[in-house]
């Protein structure tokens, strides 16, 4: 059965000089694919990922484009319209994403830039878009655990950290404290789950955890001591500031890591700085 509001896997069942029709491999009902949603040159027997939705009409049409989040994920989308009933968002493919006024946690202006929720509307099918996610991220359903590598993209600023959306599945958070590297509200980044916290978010890190950490960290620190030339002021007396600026890891994971290099007799400390042995 054809998934709305999904990338569906389907095949070119036939085509008009309109368009194309689809179908399911395993099923008899076709969905129309226009021209300029589709192929270039479409062909009886072509295989497409297409996104399936209910235009205005009611009627189903699919797209070889794919959307930048489909029913039950994530994205950070902008606003290029709005409207007394509700904004219309960027969605990545033709077709504009309606956020209904009813469905804004707080009234959307032009051009902003937002968290949406692809939601569908089970009596039409409708695929519509959300900003109120509390319930959402309330009823969150994990397929992720505590120091899984996962995809983020940084949402906005908030006054602890960003906002971060995981895996286009979750939304979590990076503290400000915990941030040694540069990055910029619409980046995406690889990082790692810290915790998954009982209220539905989760706290991410950017660098790894455990053990990985330390073993990165300590490679981290040679090869910033083989470009100074062999040694460097920074010891265990520095700067949280300086120890950032210079390796974007943290005074403490910096502390633990020379400790485990001198102890491999890899670098010597002194109060002038550390140096490669």
């Amino acid at each position: 059965m054809v998934e709305i509001g999904q990338v569906n896997k389907m095949v070119i069942s036939r085509v008009s000089d309109g368009g194309s029709f689809l179908k399911l491999s395993d099923e008899i009902d076709e969905v129309f694919m226009p021209n300029n949603l589709g192929p270039l040159s479409p062909v009886v027997g072509q295989a497409v990922d297409a996104f399936v939705y209910v235009d205005t009409a009611g009627k189903l049409v699919a797209t070889d484009q794919t959307p930048s989040a489909v029913v039950g994920e994530y994205a950070l989308m902008r606003a290029i319209e709005v409207q007394e009933f509700g904004a219309f968002f960027d969605w990545g493919i033709d077709k504009d994403l309606l956020v209904p006024g009813n469905q804004q946690k707080t009234r959307v202006r032009k051009f902003e830039d937002h968290i949406v929720r692809v939601c569908i509307e089970e009596e039409t099918d409708r695929v519509f878009g959300s900003t109120k996610l509390g319930k959402y991220i309330s009823e969150s359903n994990f397929d992720i655990t505590k120091g899984d590598e996962v995809e983020i993209v940084v949402a906005h600023k908030s006054e602890l950290g960003y906002r971060v959306i995981i895996n286009k599945k979750f939304i979590g958070m990076i503290y400000d404290s915990e941030i040694f590297q540069d990055i910029q509200v619409g980046g995406k980044y690889s990082a790692n789950v810290k915790k998954i916290r009982d209220d539905g978010l989760v706290d991410i890190s950017l660098q790894p955890l455990g053990v990985k950490n330390m073993l990165d960290s300590k490679e981290v620190i040679l090869e910033f001591l083989k470009d100074q030339g062999g040694s460097s002021h920074l010891n265990d007396k520095s700067s949280p500031e300086d120890i950032k600026r210079s390796l974007n890891m943290s005074k403490k994971t910096f502390k633990a890591a020379i400790g485990m290099l001198y102890k491999d007799k890899k670098i010597a400390i002194s109060k002038s700085g550390i140096e490669l042995l």
